[in-house]
Formats: structure tokens, C-alpha cells, sequence
């Protein structure tokens, strides 16, 4: 495929101890349609071979004789997270169109060709956003399955509409990047999503299910549960500095996805699936004075399920009947994570507002 400068692009992969899926996610970004211009893998200082298969990679690539993209491995000292392993990513490249891709993913041959066009034909297009494929890229089990199929049912339906930033797979011309910060290199969680709240006003967000990418997820479930409990306990300290940059006048094109505000814009099933399992985590403290409360969980799962049909339906279709059951009880286990977490968050805001408030104190003393 022929392709311009203004359309050459760094393919950025953040790693940490993905020794397992780094070839595959590797060879997926050299197979594609639209060849890179540049790959930067951005290892942050993982414990496991996955550094070694990177070189062994780049040497393998440098023994064959066409002609490939330049390929570069950064090794960062500490371990510091995706969003500094990426800005580090950027950092270390030239090209005007930067692609994120997890190195627990692999791209379909066609998604950076996808993505570009989808650039170019979008008016106003800052950021071109991909999504899951519905199956793994190494099956492994059921709690596997099932995020997959909530990420792709979830992802699917965003297509077309506002929507918070994700960079699984993604495009952004490093001019856009740029303007908009670069990723807070303190964030270990949900650095995506406080990324988009700061994308400048003028750039439109285009989900899109031509640019399609195979994920090896969490496969166990206690793993998932405390992954989803850890982004939930970010985002109610993102939300507050993102209502701080509200007041002081610097609003970003996605700020409101990510604000209190958006909760009562949400639809009636995701609304009703955070509201059900509060409602039973508030009736455990009362449990022992009150046993009749235990009635209530049966009746607020069904409503959890009910709200949550058109899901548990795909599943149905997808898989059957047993792994709609049992995708429909994982899922309810993931809002009473994501409840809880979010919990824990609003402690973290009032510690940050009570210390905020103690050094103005002090300051004006």
C-alpha cells in the first residue's frame, strides 16, 4: 500500500510482564496493510522475558532482508505505568500519527489502514478510537470470555456516540497529543479516560468497529474484580481535578464524560446496575438487626439481570444459556467491585480537599 508522510505512523506499545502475548501483538503490527513507519516498544522495567523477546524480535527482523520499519526497545529504570511508558513512547518518535496498542493485544491486519482513513474522512477527527474483538486472543477460560464479551458489547454500542477515551487501539495525530498534554504520568489507572477530559474542544472522539484488536484479558476472577475495584477508586479524584480545571475555565472536549453530572445522563440500565448494588451493600451493615433484608438481595439481582437484559442476551446468543448465567453473575460481582471502588474514591477525594483546604490555610497564615 502506497501511503504519504503526512500518513506515516509510530505504532507505540507500552509492556509490563506480557511475556506471554508480546510476539503475537508484535507481528500483528508488522503484518498490517498499512505498514508503520515507525514501532517503539516501551518496556516498564518488567520481571518477566518479555524484554528478551523484544530484542530477539527486532533481531529476527533485522536477519530478513525487505525492507521493515525502523523498531526500537526503551527500557525504562522503575516501573511507572502505561501512561508513562507511552508519553516515553512518543517521546522516542517522529511521526505525525501516533497508534496505541496494548502489548496484551493483537491488531487485525487492516486496523491502522482503517484507522487512518477513518482520520482523513472524519471533519475534525482528533482521535480515532478501536475496539475489542469479541473473542480472546488466547482462549482461557470463562471469566475471560465474559469480559470480552462485555468489552465488545459495550464498545460496539459506542460506536458513533460520545464517549470516553480509550487507547487500547487508537490513533491521534502527535500534534492533538501534544495540544492536549500528553498522559499524566502519575496515573496507574483509567490514565485514558483523565487523558480524553483534556482533549481540546475542537476534536471530535470517532469510535469505530473497523479498527478491531484481539485482547488476551484477565482470566481469573478475583484478578478482574480488583482491576475494575482500582480504576473504580480513581475516578471520582479525576472527576474532582477535572471540575477544578472546569472552574478555572480549561474545559476539555470529553470533561463532561468523566464528571458527576454524566451519572444522571447515563441510561436506565447502567444507572439501575450501579444503583442495585449499592442498594445491597448499604443493607449489610443492617443485616444482623434486621435478617428480613437478606429478601431484598434476591429481588435487586433480578432487577440487576432484568436492567441488564439486552447483555445477558448476547451472551445467550453468543455462547448459551450456562454462560449467560454465568456471565450475568460475574457481571453483577463487577458493578459491587466497581460500587466499592468507587467508594474508596470519594475517601480519597475528601483526603485531597481536606489538604488542599489545610495548605491554603496554612499559606495565608
Amino acid at each position: 500500500m502506497t501511503t504519504h508522510a503526512g500518513d506515516a505512523v509510530a505504532v507505540i506499545v507500552p509492556n509490563y510482564n506480557k511475556e506471554k502475548v508480546l510476539r503475537a501483538c508484535l507481528e500483528s503490527v508488522y503484518a498490517q496493510t498499512h505498514p508503520p513507519a515507525e514501532v517503539v516498544v516501551v518496556d516498564d522495567r518488567s520481571t518477566d522475558r518479555s524484554p528478551d523477546i523484544a530484542r530477539e524480535f527486532a533481531r529476527d527482523r533485522r536477519d530478513q532482508r525487505d525492507h521493515l520499519p525502523p523498531f526500537r526497545l526503551i527500557e525504562l529504570p522503575v516501573n511507572r505505568g502505561a501512561a508513562a511508558a507511552r508519553n516515553a513512547g512518543v517521546a522516542a518518535s517522529t511521526a505525525p500519527l501516533l497508534f496505541f496498542v496494548d502489548s496484551d493485544t493483537a491488531l487485525e491486519p487492516d486496523a491502522i489502514e482503517n484507522a487512518v482513513r477513518v482520520l482523513r474522512e472524519t471533519p475534525d477527527c482528533g482521535m480515532v478510537q478501536g475496539i475489542y474483538h469479541p473473542e480472546p486472543l488466547f482462549d482461557d477460560g470463562p471469566v475471560e470470555a465474559y469480559q470480552l464479551s462485555f468489552e465488545y458489547f459495550w464498545r460496539r454500542k459506542t460506536v458513533g456516540r460520545e464517549t470516553s477515551a480509550v487507547f487500547t487501539a487508537s490513533l491521534i495525530p502527535r500534534a492533538v497529543f501534544e495540544a492536549t498534554g500528553g498522559f499524566d504520568g502519575d496515573l496507574r489507572h483509567i490514565e485514558d479516560d483523565e487523558f480524553g477530559t483534556r482533549l481540546p474542544e475542537r476534536y471530535r472522539l470517532v469510535v469505530t468497529d473497523a479498527v478491531l484488536t484481539r485482547h488476551d484479558d484477565v482470566d481469573r476472577l478475583l484478578p478482574l474484580l480488583r482491576e475494575q475495584f482500582l480504576r473504580a477508586s480513581v475516578k471520582p479524584l479525576i472527576m474532582l481535578r477535572t471540575w477544578r480545571r472546569q472552574r478555572a475555565g480549561a474545559i476539555g472536549a470529553r470533561g463532561d464524560m468523566i464528571s458527576l453530572s454524566r451519572f444522571w445522563h447515563l441510561d436506565w440500565s447502567a444507572r439501575t446496575s450501579l444503583i442495585t448494588p449499592a442498594l445491597t451493600l448499604l443493607t449489610v451493615p443492617a443485616i444482623p438487626f434486621a435478617p428480613w433484608l437478606l429478601l431484598t438481595w434476591p429481588l435487586l439481582a433480578g432487577v440487576f439481570v432484568v436492567a441488564n437484559h439486552e447483555f445477558v442476551g448476547y451472551t445467550y446468543r453468543s455462547r448459551g444459556a450456562r454462560f449467560a448465567v454465568f456471565a450475568a453473575a460475574v457481571h453483577l460481582l463487577v458493578h459491587v467491585a466497581l460500587v466499592l471502588g468507587h467508594g474508596a474514591g470519594l475517601f480519597r477525594v475528601a483526603r485531597e480537599v481536606l489538604g488542599h483546604r489545610t495548605r491554603v490555610a496554612v499559606g495565608n497564615r
